[in-house]
């Protein structure tokens, strides 16, 4: 004895059986109507969407030989194989185990034959998106020149996946999650069909629990009618789809909204103790205030609501405010039960935060506004004398503060004090405390504005400031300073223009064209505040600088860098 299950008996066999899809099904219409059938289609959306049963719809209709205004007759010779689903002209490709170029080289290979009884050929390729890129590429000038004889259908429900170049060699069309109502009305037309009976209410639950989608509505219906019979009541509905059904979901709400914990934790306790599904219970409570915040918006039109319970919604948050309702929602949406969905620890944890709320040792959050005013967030206490971990927006604070605020001097080192001589007096805001055994490291000054010059910029006036320019252009743009470090000299300055010279080839490029062109604007803009504006800026590959040292630099940049932090180098070593 063979059975279907219901979602294949009860396959549309005309467009318009297909429910939800109106806008879609009309334009097949009128283009199988009018001859006018375009030689490839995306078919996009969500599952039990109608993808699949469209495109076979569409291939029954174009070989229906007595078609009735663009639907097929399914009498004649042509739509019986496709009602009987041995249809040779309907070639169906699983794209997801069949995603290689060589079954996609068959397929170019066999579109050139002729049909086997019928007029077209239609290639109904199921989630395309699976297809490898080279699998794609063999599939492109099939696509786009088909055979007079062949029509492609493309079905994914990822339609981000799919190539540009794929996507636009056809007419997509993308199907939407088929509405309540009109999953409800095909349940009603199954049920009587099937002789089941089964209340409106319990048919709404069904098409609710499906989320859009048909062909789980069918399977869902299907799964009560094994377990309870031909004859189902809301009770039964509610039972086989693991609903709680009772009024602890509301009280929940109730005690989160009045404060009160101690009834809330042992609702929750009751609720675990009675084996009910906690996460279908906390979307019950997520649903329950929703409600309430729609009814407190006014908006409890959308609701489907008998009068009693909008009354009783009504009365319920009257008494609280909008902004607590919201901040309930929010709370009891993100706790997250995946982890051990038998454990009522999040529930417990999502109603202490909505009764108790934040503490008020909590420090307050830095604001924006302080961190473009470079302003440190005031720092958390801290029992051990030991430096406490920052957290990310304390990192990021800090480097907002570091990026704004001067920079301070330069650590010279001192020469040792002659024999004799008085200690050097410590400065008079020396740190103290905790705080002042962490040392920053110093940061790049930034050159004072340049001096007025009475006439007009020397090479050796230019030279003098280089070390002034290296430091603020590797402040500006780490890179730009990384090529100045690299055999680098100012060896020209000619009617304002100030010629930087390079030994290597490379190097000067790099300058001048590397990163969008932010070395060379960083050079210009060092230059401009350390000389003075009207500068100009050339950078050009010398190879005599490599024998010429770098004014106010020796010993390379690892000498550099340590001059920096306030090294003092030896002379009799340099």
């Amino acid at each position: 004895m063979t059975s279907e299950v219901l979602y294949r008996k009860w396959r549309p066999q005309t467009f318009a059986e297909v429910a939800g899809q109106e806008p879609i099904t009309r334009t097949l219409i009128n283009a199988v109507s009018s001859g006018k059938v375009a030689h490839a289609y995306l078919f996009t959306g969500p599952r039990g969407t109608g993808k699949t049963t469209t495109g076979r719809l569409l291939a029954k209709a174009v070989n229906c030989t007595e078609p009735r205004e663009g639907e097929p007759c399914n009498a004649c010779d042509s739509c019986r194989p496709f009602l009987e689903g041995r249809a040779l002209d309907l070639i169906e490709l699983d794209a997801a185990s069949n995603r290689g170029i060589d079954e996609i080289r068959a397929l170019r290979d066999k579109v050139g034959f002729a049909p086997a009884a019928a007029r077209y050929k239609l290639y109904l390729v199921d989630e395309v998106h699976m297809l490898t890129e080279p699998a794609f590429n063999a599939l492109l000038k099939t696509l786009e020149e088909p055979p007079p004889h062949a029509i492609f259908v493309l079905a994914t429900t990822e339609p981000h996946k799919v190539p540009a170049t794929i996507a636009s060699r056809c007419q997509r069309f993308d199907f939407r999650r088929i509405p309540l109502a009109a999953i409800v009305e095909v349940l009603k037309r199954v049920c009587r069909e099937e002789k089941v009976k089964c209340p409106d209410e319990g048919l709404e639950l069904i098409a609710r629990s499906a989320t859009g989608s048909l062909r789980d509505a069918l399977n869902l219906l299907e799964q009560l009618m094994d377990y309870h019979g031909r004859k189902l009541t809301l009770a039964d509905v509610q039972a086989g789809l693991g609903l709680v059904g009772d009024a602890r979901s509301g009280d929940l709400a109730r005690h989160v909204l009045e404060g009160d914990l101690a009834g809330g934790l042992a609702l929750i306790a009751s609720v675990r103790d009675d084996g009910l599904d906690l996460r279908q219970f906390q979307r019950e409570v997520v649903g329950h205030l929703r409600n309430l915040l729609l009814v407190k918006a006014g908006a409890e039109a959308a609701l489907s609501l008998t009068h009693e319970q909008a009354e009783e919604l009504k009365a319920l948050a009257s008494g609280v405010g909008a902004e607590r309702i919201l901040r309930a929602l929010k709370t009891f949406g993100r706790a997250d039960l995946r982890a051990d969905p038998q454990s009522s620890l999040p529930l417990e944890l999502a109603l202490a935060d909505c009764v108790l709320g934040p503490t008020e040792t909590e420090a307050p959050a830095p604001t924006p506004q302080a961190f473009e005013a470079g302003r440190r967030p005031p720092p958390r206490p801290a029992p051990a004398p030991a430096r406490p971990a920052r957290s990310r927006i304390e990192a990021w604070a800090s480097a907002e503060e570091e990026e704004t605020r001067p920079a301070p001097p330069l650590a010279v080192a001192k020469p040792p004090p002659e024999a004799g001589a008085p200690p050097a007096e410590e400065p008079a805001a020396a740190a103290t405390g905790p705080a002042a055994s962490v040392k920053e490291p110093a940061l790049q000054p930034e050159p004072a504005p340049a001096p007025a010059r009475s006439g007009p910029l020397t090479l050796e006036q230019a030279r003098e400031s280089w070390r002034d320019i290296y430091s603020l252009t590797r402040q500006l743009n780490f890179k730009a300073g990384a090529l100045l470090n690299s055999g680098c000299d100012i060896i020209e300055v000619e009617n304002g223009t100030v010629v930087f010279g390079f030994r290597s080839p490379w190097l000067a490029e790099r300058m001048n064209s590397g990163d969008g062109g932010s070395n060379l604007k960083s050079l210009q803009e060092a230059v401009n505040r350390v000389l003075g504006q009207g500068h100009d800026v050339r950078c050009i590959h010398a190879p005599e600088t490599a024998a010429r040292p770098v004014s106010g630099r020796r010993g390379g940049h690892l000498v550099e860098a340590a001059r920096e932090m306030g090294a003092r180098v030896i002379p009799d070593q340099e």
